[in-house]
C-alpha cells in the first residue's frame, strides 16, 4: 500500500506543480536523503475518513520560481518573502486537496487545515518525531520537492486506493 500511495503522491504533486506553477518534476527514487539546504518546509493537517499531516520540503531556490509562475510575473521582478511563502502554502494546500481524494476516492470528505511554514527546528522535530508512511521525492529543474505523508495511526480497514489518479 505504501508504494501505491507514494506513486499517487508523486503523480499528484507533479501534475499540480506543472498546472499551477509550470514546474516540471520527475521522480527521484535514487535520492535517499532529504535534499540539500536551504529548504522551505511546510505542513498541513487534515481530518476526515482518516486524519494526518502532509509535509512538503522544497529547495529555497525553487520557491521564487514557483511564486513568480503562480503569480504570473516575470521571475526577474522582486517577489517578497511573504508572496513566496503564500505561493508555497497555496501549492501545499492544493496538493493536499488533490491527494486525499486520489487516495481515498471522490466520495470521501476531508477538512484541510491552513498550511503553515515551519522553522528549521520545527521541521527537524517533525521529521524526526515519527516515520512517515511514505515519502515521494521529486527532482525539479532547479532543486527538489519532497512530500511526507503521515496518516494518524493505521488507515481504515475498508480503505482501498483508487485505480487511477485524475487531477
Amino acid at each position: 500500500m505504501e508504494q501505491q500511495i507514494k506513486n499517487i503522491m508523486a503523480v499528484v504533486a507533479n501534475e499540480t506543480l506543472e498546472k499551477l506553477a509550470f514546474l516540471f518534476a520527475f521522480p527521484d527514487d535514487e535520492r535517499v536523503n532529504d535534499g540539500p539546504a536551504p529548504v522551505v518546509t511546510g505542513r498541513v493537517y487534515f481530518n476526515g475518513h482518516f486524519s494526518g499531516v502532509l509535509m512538503m520540503r522544497i529547495s529555497q531556490g525553487a520557491v521564487s520560481e514557483l511564486a513568480a509562475n503562480m503569480l504570473g510575473i516575470d521571475e526577474d521582478c522582486k517577489i517578497s518573502d511573504a508572496e513566496q511563502q503564500d505561493a508555497f502554502k497555496e501549492m501545499l494546500n492544493v496538493i493536499c486537496g488533490n491527494l486525499l481524494p486520489a487516495i481515498a476516492g471522490d466520495q470521501m470528505e476531508f477538512d484541510i487545515g491552513s498550511p503553515a511554514i515551519l522553522s528549521e527546528d520545527e521541521a527537524r522535530i517533525q521529521l524526526n518525531k515519527k516515520n512517515p508512511l511514505c515519502v515521494a521525492r521529486l527532482m525539479l529543474e532547479d532543486g527538489f520537492c519532497d512530500l511526507y505523508f503521515y496518516p494518524d495511526g493505521r488507515l481504515p480497514e475498508e480503505f482501498s486506493l483508487k485505480e487511477s489518479v485524475e487531477i
